[in-house]
């Protein structure tokens, strides 16, 4: 492919989790980016869309490689495995698994790299947890950023990352969230710090208020996602000393999982897909990640970087050619 800077594309996505995963390997590919829609069903306009932002961008006469990077959350894999063509070799076909169903898709086999924490093979990067847009230099921004909010809570700081209800799964009710709610007080309350929740779009708002009514006689803070900043989230990772989220989100997860900080997961299985179980599983299994319970005992690890195994992989791939 020569050494020429290539040209990186992204599948648009309605999910946040998978756009995130997308955005995340091309920032840290550091060659900027564009952003495509989703393919619609008429290939030939898709091709010449392609076409026009690849001929754009070699304006100056000189061809350069193309990254091309989608994944789960709409089913792409056939429409994006058939635009090889359209740039007469110079495409490395990128496909971001989250979450795959157990019928494996043999169109996969097309493209130049699978990224999951699924699935192995020669085309395959096996990754702890799923790729995201989380970094040092993203955490330690937004430490700084909202240093004086958390400066006056009590240490250690547990932060709850709440979920809630998926596109398969309805179980993250008021019963749910009170029994969440319980062992998260109890966790807290033998530690002798402070509590931080923050939800998100998919939280119920009955199951919030059962939840919260529970940690209500901790020194306990709450900040709804709709009312704070892009930057809260992270801030939250960098902040929390111990770290608590549901296990609705493998995204969520693997964002936690790569601050180092313990990560406790709700895995209850009224409230999680059995996907999210395995994958999250295999968290545990690397021991960035245990099981809430209604106990803590503190443990190390070294982060698992799956964007930057997706990366190390693309590079690999580049050279190759």
């Amino acid at each position: 492919m020569g050494f020429d800077a290539p040209l990186v594309l992204i599948v648009d996505s309605a999910y946040t989790g998978e756009l995130h995963a997308r955005r995340g390997v091309a920032e840290r590919l550091g060659y900027g980016y564009e952003t495509l829609p989703l393919p619609n069903g008429d290939a030939e306009a898709y091709a010449r869309l392609l076409e026009h932002r690849y001929n754009h961008a070699c304006r100056d006469g000189e061809p350069k490689p193309v990254i091309l990077l989608s994944g789960t959350g709409e089913d792409t894999i056939g429409p994006i495995a058939d635009i090889k063509g359209v740039f007469r070799g110079r495409l490395l076909n990128v496909y971001l698994a989250s979450i795959l169903s157990n019928e494996f898709d043999l169109r996969l086999q097309e493209y130049d790299v699978v990224a999951s924490p699924q699935l192995s093979g020669a085309n395959v990067v096996t990754t702890v947890g799923v790729a995201h847009r989380m970094t040092g230099r993203l955490l330690d921004h937004a430490f700084h950023q909202y240093r004086d909010l958390f400066a006056g809570l009590a240490r250690p700081l547990v932060g709850l990352l709440v979920g809630g209800n998926t596109r398969y799964c309805f179980g993250f009710h008021e019963d749910h969230a009170r029994c969440l709610g319980r062992r998260v007080a109890s966790i807290v309350a033998s530690l002798r710090g402070s509590l931080v929740v923050t939800n998100s779009r998919r939280t119920p708002k009955e199951a919030l208020t059962a939840l919260l009514g529970e940690v209500a006689g901790l020194d306990c803070r709450f900040f709804d996602w709709q009312q704070t900043g892009p930057d809260f989230y992270p801030a939250l990772l960098a902040h929390g000393d111990v770290l608590v989220a549901t296990g609705d989100s493998v995204s969520m997860c693997s964002e936690a999982s790569y601050t180092g900080k313990p990560l406790l997961v709700d895995m209850n299985d009224c409230a999680t897909e059995i996907y999210h179980r395995d994958i999250i599983g295999k968290l545990i299994a690397y021991g960035a990640a245990k099981p809430l319970s209604d106990t803590f005992q503190s443990w190390t690890y070294t982060p698992p970087d799956p964007t930057g195994a997706v990366v190390a992989a693309i590079h690999e791939r580049l050279a190759e050619r």
